[in-house]
């Protein structure tokens, strides 16, 4: 997966990326899965898909469709411009690793 991530990140992202998490931890995220999930979050205008990568991992690691029911679920809360929403407090992403 570390591979796939490389895609969306700079030098200073993948560095801090390794340093955060092991990379056996990285490579453990089923690719297909991950693939999906940074194709929902293109889908739907995610702009700072770096800052997910380092700072929600595991967004990657659930499963692709509960990740977007979580989108889908933030979107009707937060409304239209919900992406910059999130992308000013990435603690919304929560509710997403949350979603029922």
């Amino acid at each position: 997966m570390l591979e796939e991530f490389n895609k969306y990140l700079d030098d200073f992202y993948k560095e801090e990326l390794l340093d955060t998490y092991d990379k056996e931890v990285i490579d453990s995220i089923d690719i297909d899965n991950g693939k999906k999930v940074l194709d929902i979050l293109n889908k739907y205008n995610f702009y700072f898909t770096e800052d997910i990568i380092l700072n929600y991992l595991d967004i990657f690691i659930m499963d692709a469709k509960k990740v977007e029911k979580g989108i889908l679920k933030l979107k009707d809360k937060l409304g239209n411009n919900f992406q910059v929403k999130i992308g000013d407090d990435l603690s919304l992403l929560d509710e997403i690793i949350n979603v029922d």
